[in-house]
């Protein structure tokens, strides 16, 4: 079994491959995603998506569908556990194996997520009682982490995009030739 790429190696790889793969690769190898705008968003809505479920489980009723109970609290577990997976790949340096998959994945699932907890926080608020001081936090609480998690991935596009549009050049139309004129 061969040993893993040490990160000298990986850098080394940026130069050398594909121009999308090399721009992908470098934005993982150059930036510190801990401390990087998606990197505290995507770690801040994992830890309120578990607070969110805690305080739904603690105090959440919904007569109007006893079911929005249980699949809110499934949504929020889930949308935690996915951040932190994805947050996890970051730190461990797997995005740089194939850094155009994972950008994608990043995207699509932070995205698909945002709009599920955005959805249960818009039945949250509709459907559920509002009998105490616990049950006015679900729905603004979901609302938040569906910001905080598309946040993220629309500053991952973003910063992925500037580094892009940086390595190429802008594109110009070619010219006409100048028209001559008889004098």
């Amino acid at each position: 079994m061969e040993a893993p790429h040490s990160r000298e190696e990986l850098r080394a790889e940026v130069r050398s491959d594909q121009p999308g793969n090399r721009i992908f690769r470098q934005y993982y190898t150059e930036n510190d995603f801990v401390l990087s705008p998606e990197g505290i968003l995507k770690g801040l809505s994992a830890v309120v998506c578990i607070v969110a479920s805690v305080l739904f489980l603690s105090g959440g009723t919904c007569p109007g569908a006893p079911t929005l109970v249980t699949s809110a609290v499934t949504v929020a577990l889930c949308s935690s556990a996915l951040c932190a997976v994805l947050y996890a790949a970051v730190v461990l340096d797997l995005p740089l194996y194939a850094p155009q998959l994972y950008l994608f994945t990043d995207i699509i699932l932070s995205s698909v997520v945002g709009v599920l907890l955005l959805i249960m926080a818009v039945l949250t608020m509709t459907m559920c009682d509002m009998n105490n001081a616990i049950s006015y936090v679900h729905g603004p609480l979901g609302i938040l982490n569906a910001g905080m998690i598309i946040g993220s991935a629309v500053f991952t596009y973003m910063s992925v995009m500037q580094l892009w549009d940086a390595s190429h050049e802008p594109y110009e139309p070619p010219r006409p030739p100048p028209i001559e004129q008889d004098v």
